[in-house]
C-alpha cells in the first residue's frame, strides 16, 4: 500500500511539471495546443534576461518559458524551501525530544517504534512520515489548523494580487490552457501575466522581525542567495531523511 502511494506521489508530481501532455482519447483544439508549453520551447532560466537571485541555468524540463512563469515558480521554490528548512530542524528534533516531552506532560509519544536494532536491544524510534508510518497517531485538530493555515495564507498571496498564489501556479503550469478558465484572474487566460511588470520580489512577505534583510542592494542579494541555498539543500536533505530511515531503518537522530 506504502509503495503504491509512493508512485501515486510520484506520477502526480511528474505530470504537474508535464502538465501539458495530453490524456488517452483527450481532444484539444489546434488554438490551444499552439499555446501550450513544450519541451521544444526555450526557457529563459540561464540566458540573462532576469537578474533573479541564484539562476543556475538548471531548467532541463523547459518549464520557466517567460519571466513571468520564472518568477512564479520562484515564489513556489521559496514556499517549499522554507518549509523544508523548518522540516530538516524539526525532523531530527522530533526524534529527539518527542519522548522526553512525552513523558513530562503525560502525553502519549509519536514516534513510531521498531523492535531492536538499539542500545541494548530496544526499539529504533523515527519521526512519523509517509514511509515509516504513524500520521494516523497525529492529532486531527493538527491536520485541521494545517490546512487552515495554508488556506489562509494562499487566500492573502492571491488577495494582494502581487505574490504568486496557487491559483498563478495552477496557471503558470499549463491548467488554464487546459480548461479554457482564467483561474489566476489576470483577465486573459494562457501564459501568467500577473506579475508581469509588477516590481514585487518573489518570497517577500514582508516578515522581518529581526531586520536581516537590510543593507547594500548588493548585501541584500547575498542574503537572497543563502535563503535559496540552504531552501534547495534543506529540500534534498529532507529526501534524504524519508528514504535513509525507510531503506535502512536508523533514525536519523542517532541516540534512538
Amino acid at each position: 500500500m506504502k509503495s503504491t502511494v509512493a508512485i501515486a506521489a510520484f506520477a502526480g508530481c511528474a505530470s504537474a511539471f508535464m502538465g501539458t501532455a495530453p490524456m488517452p482519447g483527450m481532444q484539444r483544439s489546434s488554438t490551444r495546443s499552439a499555446s501550450l508549453p513544450s519541451l521544444r520551447m526555450q526557457s529563459v532560466v540561464g540566458k540573462g534576461k532576469d537578474s533573479m537571485v541564484g539562476d543556475k541555468g538548471f531548467d532541463p524540463l523547459k518549464c520557466a518559458t517567460s519571466i513571468e512563469k520564472l518568477r512564479i515558480y520562484r515564489e513556489a521554490e521559496l514556499k517549499h524551501g522554507r518549509l523544508a528548512m523548518l522540516a530538516a530542524a524539526g525532523w531530527p528534533l522530533s526524534e529527539a525530544l518527542d519522548k522526553p516531552l512525552a513523558e513530562q506532560l503525560g502525553m502519549k509519544a509519536l514516534l513510531v517504534g521498531t523492535p531492536g536494532g538499539g542500545v541494548d536491544g530496544e526499539a529504533l524510534l523515527f519521526a512519523p512520515s509517509v514511509l515509516n508510518g504513524g500520521l494516523d497517531a497525529v492529532s486531527p485538530i493538527f491536520w485541521g489548523g494545517i490546512v487552515l493555515f495554508s488556506f489562509a495564507a494562499e487566500l492573502y498571496l492571491t488577495s494582494t494580487k502581487k505574490q504568486a498564489g496557487v491559483r498563478s501556479t495552477l496557471a503558470a503550469l499549463g491548467v488554464e490552457d487546459l480548461t479554457g478558465i482564467d483561474l489566476d484572474g489576470d483577465g486573459q487566460v494562457g501564459t501568467p501575466t500577473l506579475l508581469k511588470d509588477d516590481k514585487y520580489m518573489p518570497g517577500n512577505l514582508g516578515f522581518d522581525p529581526l531586520g536581516l534583510f537590510k543593507g547594500t542592494d548588493a548585501e541584500k542579494r547575498t542574503m537572497q542567495m543563502k535563503e535559496i541555498n540552504n531552501g534547495r539543500l534543506a529540500m534534498v536533505a529532507i529526501t534524504a531523511f524519508a528514504i535513509k530511515e525507510a531503506a535502512i531503518k536508523l533514525p536519523v537522530f542517532p541516540g534512538n
